[in-house]
Order: structure tokens, then sequence, then C-alpha cells
């Protein structure tokens, strides 16, 4: 049984934010202190804040969608995709055309071809398959994460129905596995596709599906105790490698990370969520279940919806200079989530759409 809302999760969510808006702002922060060159290697990190925000979707979608099957041995994919819709759509949709307002008015540079990407949830598939310029794709350009997301959406509850539990688990381990060989192979094979390894659907799927796959393991109690009974003091030394090792890594041996680091470092992702759920009396769980960590956690999505205008030094406006930015950003996320996306998150579980949805 999943918990209506899991603190901890909501805290994992605000630590992710955290690592991404540090990392979007570094340009604009003209600092030469060799303290923070040295700290915004470990702490301005948005690969992994997205990693774990890829990880965390796909176990908390794969509960939901086990819990149907569980339930009634079936998932009702139509109030599983105008749940999802709601969900994502309204903040999302409310950007762009704030998006296509500003650029029709400040020249951003953005194309046709890059709105009709980021509306369609195609944006991950842009760069290599794109005609002509991509001037302006910093605007637009976070929400290939979105795409990615909306991708899977649409694609694993037909697979969970389709190929039934213990498929899809061996399925989500062979992806997981195979991950890593397929961004090599399409690194030599396909030059054009290099700078989008780590974005596209079929080259990056590993972090998504580390979460499906602790999810189902929890069907398999003789496989998902060893995580479940692992000591605090072991996900700590586990911890240390997403946020101190792969970042040096990264830097000492060219294609690591893009090869194998991300595959790993979504597991040790996945392994903590999993703890962290087992184990809700934890000092983990009470340290991410802190008021403050929970509320920038909630507000994430559409903080990383309208971030975006803000932490970049083209935006020339007081609202794109640190450390005003992050004001800023902090704002219109929270307008958002409070005029936009909490409103429909209340229609999401209402009562009106149950009944729409028969």
């Amino acid at each position: 049984m999943i918990q209506k809302r899991i603190h901890s999760f909501d805290g994992l969510r605000g630590i992710a934010i955290f690592l991404v808006l540090l990392d979007h702002a570094k340009n604009t922060i003209h600092s030469k202190s060799d303290i923070w060159n040295l700290a915004s290697i470990f702490i301005a990190n948005s690969s992994l804040g997205v990693r774990l925000f890829f990880v965390l979707s796909g176990y908390l979608i794969t509960l939901i969608l086990l819990k149907e099957i569980n339930g009634g041995g079936i998932i009702d994919l139509k109030r599983f995709y105008v749940r999802r819709a709601i969900r994502l759509f309204p903040s999302l949709y409310c950007f762009i055309v704030v998006v296509f307002i500003i650029n029709l008015i400040a020249h951003l540079n953005i194309n046709a071809e890059q709105f009709i990407a980021a509306a369609t949830f195609t944006w991950n598939y842009l760069g290599p398959f794109h005609n002509g310029s991509l001037r302006g794709t910093w605007f637009l350009g976070h929400l290939w994460t979105l795409s990615l997301e909306e991708q899977f959406y649409l694609l694993w509850p037909l697979i969970l129905l389709l190929l039934g539990i213990n498929k899809s688990r061996k399925l989500s381990f062979i992806l997981i596995l195979s991950m890593p060989i397929i961004r090599v192979a399409s690194y030599f094979l396909f030059p054009s596709l290099k700078g989008y390894l780590n974005m596209m659907l079929h080259t990056s799927i590993d972090s998504i599906m580390v979460g499906c796959l602790m999810a189902i393991l929890t069907l398999f109690p003789v496989l998902s105790e060893r995580i479940y009974k692992l000591k605090g003091f072991s996900i700590v030394i586990l911890l240390i490698w997403p946020l101190f090792i792969t970042p040096i890594l990264d830097r000492l041996i060219r294609g690591y990370l893009i090869s194998i680091g991300l595959t790993i470092d979504a597991i040790i992702l996945g392994i903590l969520i999993a703890w962290l759920h087992a184990n809700p009396l934890s000092y983990a769980n009470k340290l991410l279940s802190i008021p403050v960590i929970v509320y920038i956690g909630k507000i994430s999505y559409s903080l990383y919806i309208w971030q975006q205008l803000f932490l970049t030094n083209d935006n020339t406006t007081i609202s794109g200079m640190f450390p005003y930015n992050i004001g800023f950003s902090l704002l219109a996320g929270l307008a958002s989530y409070y005029l936009i996306e909490k409103p429909c998150l209340k229609l999401k579980d209402s009562k009106k759409l149950s009944g729409l949805l028969g």
C-alpha cells in the first residue's frame, strides 16, 4: 500500500531541484573563489538531480500500477493517462505560452520547430534530427526530461499489461544493463547523437527503469529484503559514490558518466529510495522530512518548469542576475504551484473526475 504522501520522497525532490538550480545558475555566479569552484563540482550537479527525479518517478509510477494490477488484475489506462495529463500539462503548457509571448517581444531565437517539439514531448529527439539552427534552445531545453518521462508513461503501463509482472521485471533488468552498451555503440556509430545520449528514450531509459525494477522487487521479498535490511551507515557509504566519486571520475575518465556512470548512479539512487520506503522511522527519513526541504520538494515540478527563464546570462534583466534569479525562480515556481498546479491536483483526485472516467 502506498502512503498518500511520503515526506522523505518530497525531501529527495527538494534535494534534486537544489542540484538542478545550482547547476543552471552556475554561469550567472561570477565568482572567482576557489572554494566555490571546488564546491560547484559536487553541489551544482543537474545530471544527478535529474537522475534522482527519474528513478523516483519510475518507482512511484510502478507502485501505483502494481497496486491496480494486484487489486483488480488490470490497469485502467484511461484513468492513468488522464491523471498524468492533469498532473503535467497545465503548468507546462502555460510555460510554453509565456515563452512564446516573450519570444515574440524579446526575440529569443526560438523557432516553430522547437515550440512543436516542446509541446509534443519530442524535445529529447529534436537535436539529432533538427533543421537549421538550434539558437535559443536554452529556454525550452530543459523539457527534454519531460519528453523522456512522457514517453515512459505512454509505454510502461502497456508493457506491464502485455508482459505481466515477471516478464516486465526481466525486461527492466535487461534494459538497465543494455543502456551503457547502447550509449557506447551509439557514440561511435552515430556521431551526431553524441550530445544527446543522456536524453533519448532508447539510450537513457535506465534511470527510470531502475525505479521500476525496485518497485517490482517489493513483490519479491527474497530479493528485496537484502536492500531493506541495509544499515544506515551502508546507505551513507553508497551515497558517497554519486555525490563525490562520480563527479571526480567524470573529470578524470573521458566518457565515464555517459557510458556506465549514469547507470551506476541510478542503481545506487534506486537502492536508497527502496530503503527509505522500507525504513520510514530511520534517521535518513527524518532528515529528509525537514519541513523546508519537503516544501521545496512539493513545488519542485513548477519550480523546474519556470527556473529556465531566469538562470541564464541570456536574461539581462535583474531577474537574470544572481542571486536575484534564484528568488525570481522561486516566486515563479510558487505562483505556478498555487495558481495552476495545486488546483489541478485537486481535480485529479476529485469525485467529478471519477464520474467522467466512469
